[in-house]
């Protein structure tokens, strides 16, 4: 499970009006900055999820260009348009977020092209001005439309990975598997982080090692379905976290957004920052799960170098058919731990909702929430220790570099 991936939840659109005081506009825009984050979880929650991935981030860079476009306080993404002319009647930014928005999503077959365009068409009505209304709009398409033709060569073709015999550690997908693993996130060039290769995090533990014996041995005992070794509020974490959908993240730092009352340009600039790291995130762990092709516990615990060999085991929740190392669930818990303080100001304890199940879950810092959600994976029966080690450590980093090198001060 991907915890960013496809959106849930249902949002109304505030209307901004133009207000008289310099800083009422500017909390007002800000308002429907965030508005428009939900927004774009809706519009694309029927898009699959690279796609889906790479159409937020192209949306946000663009929102992001264009504002930094009018107020220059950042480095801008390439390419970018150039600062607004000094002295020349100053765009609309709320113009501007929703035409790049609306421009960068309507290239997407199966984004909710209806919903755009009436959410687009209430925001420019709300804008007075018919100059900073048109100028404001035009901005806001050349950001996106710049981005759009500066990735034009991305393949997102589904491309299904070849099929391989059987052998001894090796991940081989079921037969009965429903949605059969997509390698074509591999291919993309990343968005934010200068190399997939440097994220590498080496090889697990060889199949007949020391190591690779006692891991297997810890999910046998604690992720199976009959387990009794697994403590009760394990099992509630690992359900929580293995059903848990991109709406309850998004909920919980639009949530934080709002508390931190920032600028615009400033909320814009978090959001495009995030879905640089979700993409990335989803090509280097896509890389590397192919690159190294492990199996998964089921496999492993019911294998002949398995001691003890269970042929029944299962895991308390049923495994994706793709391979094992690293788990992507500990990649997404290593970059929550580097964003919810850094980027989010979530440096304190925090609190999140399923909103499937409604269970509400509550950790003293970040990194607390992280360790549990990586852990949960172990206690889900889906991953082994070093895999979950390995993750993490690729999260951290890759979230470190994103928020280092992108879209700094000038």
């Amino acid at each position: 499970m991907n915890l960013r991936r496809s959106a849930r939840h249902g949002v109304v659109l505030g209307i901004v009006l133009a207000l008289a005081l310099a800083s009422a506009t500017t909390s007002a825009r800000a308002e429907a900055t965030i508005d428009w984050m939900a927004t774009v979880d809706e519009a694309t929650a029927k898009v699959p999820g690279l796609r889906a991935d790479r159409a937020r981030a192209i949306a946000w860079l663009a929102v992001f260009n264009a504002l930094n476009a009018i107020e220059p306080r950042y480095r801008s993404y390439p390419p970018a348009p150039p600062p607004w002319p000094a002295g020349a009647p100053r765009a609309s930014a709320d113009a501007a977020i929703a035409a790049a928005i609306y421009t960068a999503l309507a290239v997407e077959p199966e984004a909710d092209h209806a919903l755009l365009a009436r959410r687009q068409r209430e925001t420019l009505a709300a804008v007075q001005s018919r100059i900073e209304r048109e100028d404001g709009a035009i901005l806001g398409r050349q950001a996106a439309l710049m981005l759009l033709a500066a990735r034009s060569g991305d393949r997102l073709e589904r491309e299904e990975a070849p099929p391989r015999d059987a052998a001894v550690g090796v991940f081989v997908a079921p037969r009965d598997a429903k949605s059969p693993r997509s390698i074509q996130a591999m291919r993309l060039q990343p968005f934010g982080i200068r190399s997939v290769a440097a994220l590498d995090p080496g090889p697990p533990p060889p199949v007949r090692s020391d190591a690779a014996v006692r891991e297997n041995e810890a999910v046998r005992l604690l992720g199976g379905n009959k387990s009794s070794a697994r403590s009760a509020d394990q099992t509630a974490a690992a359900l929580f976290w293995i059903s848990s959908e991109a709406g309850d993240y998004s909920a919980l730092v639009q949530r934080a957004l709002a508390a931190r009352k920032l600028a615009p340009l400033d909320v814009a600039r978090v959001a495009a920052l995030d879905a640089i790291v979700s993409i990335d995130s989803a090509i280097v762990g896509t890389a590397m799960k192919e690159r190294y092709l492990r199996w998964r516990p089921e496999t492993a615990i019911a294998g002949e170098l398995a001691s003890p060999r269970d042929a029944a085991w299962q895991p308390l929740v049923p495994a994706p058919p793709s391979p094992e190392y690293p788990s992507t669930g500990a990649i997404s818990a290593g970059l929550l731990e580097v964003e919810l303080p850094r980027l989010f100001g979530l440096d304190g304890a925090v609190a999140m909702t399923n909103g499937r199940t409604q269970q509400t879950r509550q950790w003293p810092s970040a990194a607390a929430l992280a360790d549990e959600f990586a852990d949960s994976r172990i206690w889900a029966g889906a991953h082994f220790q070093s895999s979950i080690d390995a993750g993490r450590r690729i999260g951290r980093q890759l979230a470190t570099e994103v928020l280092a090198e992108q879209l700094q001060p000038r």
